[in-house]
């Protein structure tokens, strides 16, 4: 899974409220004559926005004179309003913007003022998270009414990303329609990312470097993120209307009617906070469970499940390192989680981010395949180690889980010892198995390679962030797939067996010198061709494949069927355990949101 920080990214915009001492003038509705305020000189609006990135009058107290675009002074919203310039006042620079945010929060002795109204402010410029606004207002008075403006046309993608800067604080509509491309703060902070099409992560489609560049700077200029205008952790969150509930879900993949909003930006998070409903067009659907495997077909499956850890079944053990915060939050994952394996129909899962806690009783490999024989009536087992305890140090490992009457274990547990496994890469799982139909061999080794985040302290330039588009670590996974590809070629318990499988979360993209240098070392990945656009995890509002199942030579064209099953990575993470257990509306016992990744597998002729 990868370690970046999405929230840190994404948070929501809180403006500071203005004081709560600040003066208030009159309400507006007990004005019989324009305040004296109104007549007063003012700053205009685009020269205290500027065309460079921060205010040239920022900490001055000025006053300004515009019309009210949005209110959001409610208690449980933004804390102010937005103004826009009005047209006598504008300029005729296309480099800078004619709105402002005012941190004027509705508190008993302020004004509250209503779109459409002309008002003059009294305040102090000040850049908060990027974002120009006005605080601390000393007069606020309204000064006649008008039908001013019109929305501004939002193309985008923009031509560069100073572009956007020419919007801030302005009403404006996108000229098309849009595509929910991420929706990770939906619940914590009432948002999703929507851009005109489908966005992927660079390097799932082209090289690291230049190109994966270039593809980088092109979906930073098509994201916007669509706010709901409230604080955190909404009591309701409106998207998609009514609102979000376990069946009715904002799914990665919805397109939605061009939006119209305020425009504005919070540590280069460019976002509309809309002033229309937004209006879902077509929402994506959820997909079916994979059909039943051809008889003489062995379906196999790799799984990441999301820090499975079960606390031996004991709530005062909960929270534990990871994964499931209490009890009844671990009982709805694990629920997830078996719906999802039981109606995918494998045969083989390899398992990642399972509790490394070892075989006993009350381990939790043990449980999980106790729930899968209940609710499948399948003979499901799992591998062991030679080892009783957990495998190697780390919280998480991988697991092997069967199905006894498809396929039998032959031999014992393999797996690579040798640095960078252990200490970064989890251990891999090698297991021979032979089909019960017949007596072919196959070799199954599941894999869990370093994560993208928390590059070195010190300098190390093979696992440094390049800017590549592979993040941190790449040299680890790098050594991780050579070293594993070295084993199973040259171990003379694995040499001899030419059919062999390795699945995983690998945390690198298709293009990414991991699954490269696997490639090239005769393995194939065979969802190119049944899933050409496929992939298994959204990071950042982008879609890519962290998880892959890639075979040797000799089963290239024995893969009847190979797919990611998506029904993780669209997902909000609202319906996912630990939030939707606070929830009813977001709860479900159903496969949707069991991880953050999305399962893949192939049927395989044996």
């Amino acid at each position: 899974m990868l370690k970046h920080n999405q929230t840190s990214t994404h948070s929501k915009l809180r403006w500071l409220l203005a004081s709560s001492a600040a003066v208030g003038l009159l309400s507006a509705c007990s004005f019989s004559a324009a305040p004296p305020i109104c007549a007063e000189s003012t700053t205009p609006i685009h020269a205290i926005q500027g065309n460079q990135a921060q205010s040239p009058y920022l900490d001055q107290v000025l006053t300004v004179r515009g019309v009210v675009t949005a209110n959001f002074q409610g208690e449980a919203e933004l804390g102010g309003f937005f103004m826009q310039s009005l047209a006598e006042d504008a300029d005729n620079d296309p480099t800078t913007a004619e709105g402002l945010f005012v941190a004027y929060a509705a508190i008993p002795s302020n004004t509250l003022v209503q779109p459409g109204e002309v008002v003059s402010v009294t305040g102090t410029v000040t850049e908060e998270q990027q974002l120009t606004q006005l605080q601390q207002v000393t007069q606020i008075a309204t000064c006649g009414t008008t039908d001013e403006p019109q929305a501004v046309e939002l193309s985008l993608p923009v031509e560069s990303l100073a572009q956007f800067e020419q919007y801030e604080g302005m009403l404006v509509t996108t000229t098309s329609s849009l595509v929910v491309n991420g929706n990770y703060n939906l619940a914590r902070h009432g948002q999703f990312q929507a851009a005109p099409e489908r966005l992927f992560t660079p390097t799932q489609r082209v090289q690291p470097g230049a190109e994966a560049q270039q593809v980088a700077d092109y979906n930073r200029r098509s994201l916007v993120t669509i706010d709901d205008n409230q604080a955190p952790n909404p009591e309701l969150v409106p998207f998609p209307a009514p609102a979000l509930t376990a069946t009715n879900s904002l799914r990665a993949g919805t397109t939605i009617e061009p939006v119209t909003g305020v425009f504005s930006e919070f540590n280069s998070d460019y976002r509309i906070q809309p002033t229309q409903p937004v209006v879902v067009a077509e929402l994506a659907q959820r997909p079916d469970a994979p059909p039943e495997p051809a008889t003489q077909t062995i379906r196999i499956s790799a799984f990441n499940v999301l820090n499975y850890f079960n606390g031996e079944g004991n709530e005062k053990s909960f929270p534990t390192e990871r994964g499931a915060k209490n009890l009844a939050a671990f009982a709805l994952q694990e629920k997830k989680i078996v719906q999802a394996i039981a109606a995918m129909n494998a045969h083989i899962v390899g398992l990642m981010e399972i509790e490394n806690d070892g075989y006993g009783a009350a381990s939790a490999i043990v449980q999980l395949t106790k729930a899968l024989r209940a609710e499948t009536g399948h003979p499901w087992e799992f591998i062991r180690t030679t080892e009783s305890g957990p495998f190697g140090n780390d919280q998480i490992t991988n697991g092997l889980l069967y199905r006894a009457d498809k396929v039998t274990p032959e031999g014992d547990l393999l797996t690579v010892t040798e640095y960078p496994f252990g200490a970064r890469s989890r251990y891999p799982l090698i297991q021979q198995f032979t089909p019960t139909h017949n007596q072919e061999s196959f070799l199954v080794a599941v894999n869990h390679f370093k994560s993208k985040g928390g590059c070195p302290r010190m300098a190390d330039p093979m696992n440094q962030n390049n800017s590549d588009g592979q993040a941190c670590w790449n040299g680890v996974r790098v050594q991780s797939a050579e070293l594993l590809a070295d084993f199973l070629e040259n171990d003379p318990r694995t040499a001899r067996i030419e059919a062999r499988v390795l699945l995983g979360d690998f945390n690198a993209y298709a293009q990414e010198d991991p699954m490269q240098l696997l490639l090239q070392r005769g393995y194939h990945n065979r969802v190119d061709v049944f899933e050409p656009n496929g992939y298994s995890y959204v990071f950042g509002g982008q879609a890519g494949s962290l998880d892959h199942l890639l075979v040797s030579t000799s089963l290239h064209n024995r893969v009847v069927r190979q797919h990611h099953w998506s029904i993780n990575a669209d997902e909000p993470t609202a319906l996912q355990y630990n939030q939707a257990i606070d929830n009813p509306e977001w709860a479900s016992e159903s496969p949707f949101r069991s991880s953050d990744h999305d399962p893949v597998y192939a049927d395989i002729q044996f």
